[in-house]
């Protein structure tokens, strides 16, 4: 009886710690290059999870084996299909099938939700590792400039993992360091800032946090990241303020109109700027997707398959991956799958609004998939894990910390 219980313990605590090493590699290691052991990760979570699954047999919901059949089964194997159809696989480099493995991914969630295992834990702290990243990295090229070309090298050119890039703020320029899963930070930022506005626990704590997470999201650069750090603030200052004082929220909300008023206007000349770098990519990106659709109108309906390629106008080559997620989806898998899969996306959220029941989950989640439109982070590895993360949280682990029962933390 001891040992068959020890062996328990050694068998639950060996998987929570390849649940945790997975989560910590694909944070790290998007691209699977720095200790390419992604896979082996992945497989071991299984290994350890099977025996478990074969002695007690424990009860997974039909809706849930729906949902990994169509993510992880469905999505991939029709876009093989469609390719082999379409003759896309020929000469095509193994690394490039992104939208093929990407997917079994998803099925994590059968481990974590049998398991009832919470991931907002694992979550908020492996996602440190892209703080203490990117922090580390700038605060060493502060220190010696000289270290920036080994520095590029290592973790632009051969690792693939981070972007350096100069950003304009005004009459300001700062070096941006952007790390590719940088987006996932907006999870414990929620978290956090629920923590601190909402529940009124772990203020210190929170109050670091929230710092650290806030500084490496300005450093990023990228305007989705920094856009979604302002509205999740808004949001809970807001909700806060809320209950605090109702007609101090008004003159806020006041207030903060008048200032859009005037800034608006400018801001979105500067964010919408045509001859502006990044955004000569994107609008090239979506005159590109047009004349492909127009031209190629059964990849429209049936999709391309992985392995495609097509003409970017902004870069002037062709690629088979681009930024723009979401038209991406319609030209790998078509309209009717591409948007099925999209609707699948918004469930969550469509399902927290119809119970009442937001969680710190909610508009970090929301900020996510605004992040994903310009970034393709959505359906990597690290993107399915997110899904686990936050479809098993929603649907099958109940959330206690929801804003409609902490109206009494606030006074």
């Amino acid at each position: 009886m001891v040992v068959s219980y020890i062996k328990k313990i050694n068998r639950l605590f060996s998987l929570q710690l390849m649940i945790l090493l997975l989560l910590a590699d694909v944070i790290i290691d998007p691209g699977n290059l720095i200790f390419h052991a992604k896979y082996i990760l992945f497989a071991l979570v299984f290994l350890f999870w099977i025996p478990e699954v074969l002695h007690k047999k424990p009860e997974i919901p039909v809706k849930l084996w729906w949902a990994v059949f169509f993510v992880s089964v469905f999505m991939p194997f029709y876009a093989l299909s469609i390719s082999i159809l379409n003759h896309s696989l020929q000469n095509t480099p193994p690394g490039t099938l992104v939208y093929f493995n990407s997917f079994f991914f998803f099925a994590v969630i059968l481990v974590i939700v049998s398991e009832k295992t919470d991931l907002t834990t694992y979550f908020n702290y492996t996602s440190l590792l892209i703080v203490i990243l990117t922090l580390g990295l700038y605060f060493l090229l502060l220190l010696n400039p000289g270290n920036f070309g080994k520095l590029y090298h290592y973790f632009v050119e051969e690792k693939q993992t981070t972007v350096y890039a100069l950003r304009d703020y005004g009459k300001v320029t700062l070096l941006m360091i952007f790390y590719k899963t940088s987006p996932l930070l907006v999870f414990p930022l929620s978290y956090y800032l629920y923590m601190l506005f909402i529940r009124n626990r772990k203020i210190r704590i929170s109050v670091v946090m929230v710092f650290f997470l806030s500084v490496t999201l300005f450093l990023s650069g990228t305007r989705a990241n920094l856009l979604s750090m302002i509205i999740i603030w808004f949001f809970y200052f807001g909700f806060f303020l809320f209950r605090k004082s109702k007609i101090s929220f008004l003159w806020i909300v006041a207030g903060f109109t008048v200032i859009l008023f005037f800034i608006l206007p400018p801001l979105a000349e500067g964010l919408f700027n045509r001859n502006e770098a990044s955004n000569v990519i994107k609008f090239g990106y979506l005159s590109s997707y047009s004349n492909f659709f127009n031209h190629h109108w059964i990849s429209l309906l049936l999709g391309q398959g992985v392995g495609g390629s097509f003409y970017a106008a902004g870069l002037d080559r062709w690629i088979d991956v681009s930024e723009l997620t979401y038209l991406e989806l319609i030209r790998v898998w078509g309209l009717p799958v591409g948007l099925s899969f999209i609707v699948f996306l918004f469930l969550p959220l469509i399902k927290e609004i119809r119970n009442k029941n937001i969680s710190h989950l909610f508009i970090a989640y929301l900020a996510y998939l605004f992040i994903s439109g310009t970034n393709p982070l959505l359906m990597s590895s690290t993107g399915m894990l997110v899904l686990v993360y936050v479809f098993s949280k929603v649907f099958f682990i109940k959330d206690k910390m929801i804003f409609q029962n902490a109206k009494h933390q606030v006074q």
